[in-house]
Parts: structure tokens; sequence; C-alpha cells
């Protein structure tokens, strides 16, 4: 049962909920379903009549249930729901999966990042690293102790050769207006949520914008589209008693691994036996790269050795399935990674076996920003490292959980490929009729449900002895470092603040600065965390489906539309 496809681990790309929601909050998939139902019918009547069919739901739920009833984690937790879901599928597939994903007693999810979502070239342009935009962080927002009812955001880091960058824009940066207004916050009662809709679309998801700082200052930048290179630093600190590297690294995109590859090559050339890699603000990403990564950083002899660094946990039916078929959940070490499409043909191929660094320890620097393929790395390596693999800063996120990201033209393909397959129709006996009835289904799928996608949670993922560190809120540091973007340092510089204090831990003598350091922080009255849609983390973008049709397919009850038969 192989299954041809990248995985990726991340923060979903969806809204982190909260107790009281920011108004006007979810309204991007609200248009985005508007969009997509154009003239194919109306969401319903009122009275007690049957709505109008909606052929974009039902061709996009049919899909996004069969990939829920086929991959998904807690299948067996939602069994009935998806009982119900399967009886009448001209319902909203988006908001469906959201209100039936696996929640606690109270209706807490606890499931936060299986999504439908109804343009999926977008979703992996972002998982990739590639896409409109200005190539900066600001998410760090307090709010204004001069005014009350708007906040301040302050940049993280910019990408090099962002327009952002161009425009002069550097960490440390205190954003007070966008466009001539301020960044408001949202009160209900006594407490304030951040505008997302704001936030989305006059700092993220707009063609310009002009900025004003703290300073006085005016930036103007035009977003465009760019491939953002998340190997942002990657040195070697040196003060003549010991030597370190340093790497700061944001997201595991595949675009990423040649610039990992060039970075590990030189920390090994210049003789670096402990490493700082900085994840703080590294929501997730594939796996083939984070593989990748770790088969560097990794004992070398554990890699030569091709030691088993993890194993997956999946729903009953896929680990049965799995032991019928004599397959193992596990994953071992290599240093030739290959990606493949439905074809067989290698269309990535990274060599990693003259690019291990041979570290004796690793300091990891992380964040509430950190998540998925990042505490999936630290999860897999610490048995190897020990007590020399120390987690600096804050809690990670907690996301411990696996997903594929599967695009519906994927799944009616596969169902129109198969059924054109002379073996396939000789095998399982199908007349003409059961043929052309598949093939106008699969046509139909192609059609209606064009750009659709889902990213479902399919597996937990552990270290080599079971564990999962990151379970069930994140990973708690070992010691305590705290992130300032306003303390006047770029990241890099040792005078920085976490990677001062990593510094320290690491026996390593800071020298003191030689310039004054920059202008006083800005004190306001207090952070205000931003519930945002991230970029989702630990991706497997199917080149065929995950698992192959194990049998011809048959109606379901409700509208005659097809799964795959039991």
């Amino acid at each position: 049962m192989k299954r041809f496809f990248y995985i990726f681990l991340a923060m979903a790309l969806v809204f982190s909920s909260c107790e009281k929601e920011p108004v006007n909050s979810g309204n991007n998939n609200q248009q985005g379903q508007q969009g997509q139902q154009g003239q194919q019918g109306q969401q319903g009547q009122q009275g007690n009549q049957e709505p109008e069919e909606n052929l974009t739901w039902i061709y996009a739920g049919n899909f996004a249930y069969a990939m829920m009833d086929d991959y998904y984690l807690w299948k067996k937790e939602i069994k009935s729901q998806l009982k119900i879901w399967a009886n009448n599928v001209n319902v909203d597939p988006i908001a469906k999966v959201k209100s039936i994903r696996y929640k606690d007693s109270d209706g807490k999810d606890i499931d936060k990042w299986t999504e439908v979502v109804n343009d999926y070239a977008s979703f992996v342009g972002d998982v990739n690293g590639v896409s409109t935009t200005y190539g900066y962080d600001f998410f760090h927002f307090e709010q204004d102790k001069n005014k009350y009812d708007r906040v301040l955001a302050t940049v993280r880091y910019v990408y090099p050769g962002s327009p952002a960058e161009e425009a002069g824009l550097k960490r440390g940066d205190v954003i007070v207006r966008v466009n001539g207004l301020d960044i408001p916050i949202i009160f209900v009662g006594d407490e304030g949520y951040l505008d997302t809709d704001f936030i989305y679309d006059e700092m993220i998801y707009s063609n310009s914008c002009t900025l004003t700082l703290s300073t006085g200052e005016t930036v103007s930048m035009t977003a465009r589209e760019m491939v953002e290179n998340p190997v942002i630093i990657a040195k070697v600190l040196d003060n003549d008693e010991k030597k370190i590297g340093y790497l700061h690294y944001t997201s595991f995109t595949l675009e990423s691994c040649p610039y990992l590859i060039e970075a590990c090559k030189k920390f090994k050339s210049e003789g670096v036996k402990e490493l700082i890699l900085d994840l703080r603000y590294n929501g997730g990403g594939y796996v083939f790269t984070e593989e990748l990564l770790m088969s560097m950083l990794a004992p070398q002899a554990a890699v030569a050795a091709g030691d088993v660094f993890s194993i997956e946990i999946y729903n009953d039916e896929l680990m049965a399935e799995f032991e019928e078929d004599g397959e193992s959940t596990a994953s071992s070490f290599t240093t030739l990674h290959q990606m493949k499409n439905e074809d067989g043909e290698v269309i990535r191929e990274y060599d990693t076996s003259d690019a291990n660094i041979g570290l004796e320890k690793i300091y990891f620097i992380v964040s509430d920003d950190s998540a998925s393929a990042s505490e999936s790395l630290i999860c897999c390596l610490k048995p190897f490292f020990q007590d020399n693999l120390v987690v600096m800063g804050k809690q990670t996120h907690g996301k411990y959980c696996a997903g594929y990201i599967i695009e519906a033209d994927s799944y009616f393909k596969s169902i129109k490929k198969s059924y054109s397959n002379p073996d396939f129709q000789a095998h399982y006996s199908l007349t003409q009729a059961d043929i052309d009835e598949a093939l106008e289904y699969a046509n139909n799928g192609l059609n209606y449900a064009k750009n659709w996608g889902i990213y479902v949670m399919y597996a937990r993922y552990a270290d080599r002895d079971g564990v999962t560190l990151s379970m069930p809120e994140g990973i708690k540091p070992d010691y305590a470092a705290t992130d300032k973007p306003q303390d006047g340092y770029p990241l890099g510089d040792p005078q920085e603040s976490m990677l001062k204090t990593t510094l320290k831990r690491a026996g390593f003598k800071v020298a003191s600065p030689d310039t004054q350091q920059a202008p006083e922080r800005i004190i306001n009255i207090k952070t205000i965390p931003f519930n945002r849609r991230e970029k989702p983390g630990m991706v497997k973008t199917p080149t065929s489906l995950p698992r192959q049709f194990r049998g011809p397919l048959k109606p379901l009850p409700s509208n005659g539309q097809y799964n795959r038969a039991e």
C-alpha cells in the first residue's frame, strides 16, 4: 500500500478560535464560497421546500467526505457525524468539516487544523513560500498606551530581496499607522481583540500599502510574487575561545532545501560542533524538508546506519491495513532524498551524504509560533542527543499531528484513471453502464470542484520510542528566553535578546557592543495575541491519491454520489 504524496507539518491555515470571536471573523471563506456558487444554485429556500442542489457543494463535499472517511486520524470519534454527512452532502463543505472535526466534551477543538479550502492554488502557494507578498513579518502587537483603541505592530524580520527590505524596513521598526489608518482594537465588553480583517486586507493581501513608523517616517511598498527564502541567516560565531553555528530558519519549504544543504556544508567546513537553530517564527512545512534537514543534524553514525527516527500513528482502520500489508509506519534516516510525480519520475533529488555537520550539541530557540515540523524535528532528534539537545525560549505551539494536502482534482482524476483501465474493468466485471456512470461523476467533479482541496489530519507523529513531546500543548523549554524585537539588534547579532541568552547558556562569551544600543523600547499597555491564519506546516501535496482504490465505487444513499467500496 504505497503512498506517493508529500507530507507537511504546520500550523493550520485557519483562524485559531477564542471564546469571544472578533467582529467579522471568517469572512474570507464566506466570500470564497459565494464566488464558487455562481450559477450552480442558491444556498437554500425558505419554508419546508428542499434546498436547490448546489453542485459545487455536492462534488466538493463528496471529495472531502471521502478523504475524511479514509484518512482522518479521529475517524472513530466522529463516525456518527460522518454518517449524517454521507446522507446529505448538499451543504457547505468548508463549514461542515469545521463543525465535525474532533472536539472535546465542551465543544472546544482538539483538532484545530483540518479544513477544506476553495482556493487550492493559493493554499499550496503559501506552503511553498511562493506568493504575492511584501516579505515581512510584523506579528507583534501591543496596545498603545497613549491611544487605548489601537495597537502598534513591531517588525520581527524581513526576507532578503523583498519589497519590505528594499523599502528599508528592518527588525524593531514600530508601525503606528497603515495607509493613514490606526490598527484598530475591537472591544467585546472589556475584552479587546485585533481586527483580523483590517490586518489581512491592509497589511498582507493588499497590492500596495504605506506604513507610518514611530519615528514619523513613512514607508511605501508594492507587493510582488516572490520566493521567500526562509534561510534568513546562516553564520558562524567565533570569539577565539569557542565556535558555534547559528541558523535562523522560518519555514520548511521545498525551495529551501538547497539553501539548507549549503548552510550545513558551511558549518561542516568550518568545524562547527555546536549549533543554534532558531525556529522562533517557524510554523512548520514539508516533511520532506524536515527529514532532509534532520539527516544533516543527527549524529553521523545514526544516519549512516539508517536508524529509525520517527513513527506515525494512524486511525484504527489504516493501522490495520498497514499491519495486513506488512508495512511499517516508521521512518529511517537516508542521505538520498527523492520526490517523485505520479508517473514515478523523480522531480526533486538532494544528496546530503557530504553535508552532515557532525554535531555534538544543538540548541533550539523556540516560541509559541514554533509549530508542527519545528516541534517534530526537536521531538525526533531528542533521543539521539539526550541532554545535548537544549530547548531555549517559550513553550511551543503544540501541533502534534501531520496532514495530507489533497486536491479535489487528484481524487476525481484517480477515479477517471481507474475506471478507464481495462484491467480494472475486467477485475471487477464492470458493465459499460457502471463505467459510464463513474466517468460522468468524475468529469462533473473535475468541473464543479475545480481548485478545491482539503488539509486533513491523518497521523500523530512520535519519536522512535513512541514519545510525542509536543502533545498536548507544546514543548516546554529547558530554559526561558524572551523575544524582544525592539531590543535594537538584528537577528544573528550576539547582543540580540534570545540569541544572547542562548549563547550564555552555551558558554560562549559575548563581547560588549561597540556601539550604543538603539533608542529605548516603546513601552505599551500589553501585548495582544493575533489569532492569525497560519501557513500550513507538515504538508504532503499528492502526486496521486495517498491510497489506491481497493474496489469499484458505489453510490451513497442520499444522492447517488460515489465513494470507495469497503
